[in-house]
Order: C-alpha cells, then sequence, then structure tokens
C-alpha cells in the first residue's frame, strides 16, 4: 500500500514538473505586444482537442535543429517568441465560439491590431489580424469558427512577409486568398 501511494505521489509530482514550463512560458508570453487572450471555453467544449503552446526556449531549440537543413526557416523561428494553437470540437453548438470569436474580434480592434483577412458566411467565420509596431510585425492572430470546430491561433513575435514567402515557398506550401 505505501508503494502504492510513493508510485503515485511520484507520477504526480513529475505531471506537475513538466507542466510547469508550459504555463510558465503562456505567462512569459502575456506582457508581449504581439499575445492574444483568446478566453477559455473549457467550460463549454471541455477542452481543446488540439493545444500547443510553444516559448522562446522551445522555437530556439526548433530553429537550431533546422539550421542546417533550412537556414531561412531557421533564421525565420528565431525571431518569434511564442505560438499557441487552441482547436476545440463544437457538436453544432457554435453560440459560445462565435460569442468569444466577437469579444476577441472587439478586443484587437480596440488594440490597434489590422484586419488582414475577413470571411463571413452563415456557416463560418474567419479572421486574420496583424500586429504592428515601428514597422515590424509584432504578431499575428487566426480565428476560425465553423459548425465543427474553432480555431484559434496565436504566432508572437517578429515576422518578415518576405521571410515567410520564401519559407512557405521551400515547403512548397501555395497559399490561395483568391475567395471566388
Amino acid at each position: 500500500m505505501k508503494r502504492l501511494f510513493m508510485n503515485k505521489f511520484v507520477i504526480g509530482l513529475c505531471c506537475a514538473l513538466l507542466a510547469l514550463p508550459a504555463m510558465a512560458q503562456e505567462d512569459e508570453l502575456k506582457d508581449l505586444d504581439g499575445y492574444v487572450d483568446f478566453g477559455d471555453l473549457s467550460a463549454t467544449y471541455g477542452e481543446p482537442k488540439i493545444t500547443i503552446n510553444l516559448g522562446g526556449t522551445m522555437l530556439n531549440f526548433v530553429g537550431m535543429m533546422s539550421s542546417s537543413e533550412s537556414p531561412e526557416t531557421s533564421e525565420m523561428i528565431s525571431k518569434l517568441k511564442g505560438i499557441r494553437v487552441q482547436i476545440y470540437s463544437l457538436d453544432a453548438d457554435t453560440d459560445a465560439a462565435r460569442d468569444q470569436f466577437g469579444k476577441t474580434k472587439s478586443s484587437l480592434k480596440s488594440s490597434g491590431w489590422e484586419p488582414i483577412v475577413q470571411v463571413n458566411e452563415d456557416d463560418e467565420q474567419v479572421l486574420v489580424y496583424m500586429k504592428t509596431s515601428e514597422g515590424n510585425m509584432e504578431g499575428m492572430t487566426v480565428m476560425v469558427v465553423d459548425e465543427e470546430e474553432a480555431v484559434f491561433v496565436n504566432v508572437i513575435g517578429q515576422l518578415n512577409p518576405a521571410e515567410l514567402g520564401r519559407v512557405m515557398d521551400s515547403f512548397d506550401v501555395d497559399v490561395d486568398l483568391d475567395l471566388d
């Protein structure tokens, strides 16, 4: 019995210690210009089906790993301070997600973010906003709500559109913004 308790205690302690860096990364990012608070939809939809929180330390590691194969990608990643992604399954109940979408959109507008792409259709809303400071892009956010899921993405740090285009080309990614 004592051994079972110790095993559970050690496992719990390890989980708590592993969670601390993720929480610290999130706290570290909150004060940056490019950070966006998406709120928490867990009470309505449960935990997100996908959550990604990459802070500066992890991004530096990824940048160093990619430096020999793709110096341009490594250079671009080195300027980022964080990447956050939350994706929720909605099961056709989109009210809370659309409400949070609207609140975040209002917050972005009042904080000086610039709209880049906006799509408003009956079954889908898409927003892409950019935060600039002194001619530099300090962050980008993408929000999508449709009948099946809500997607919230926040990229924090300096993004150079020319670098991003070259990196996308190197991965053979074709972005078509023709909405017709």
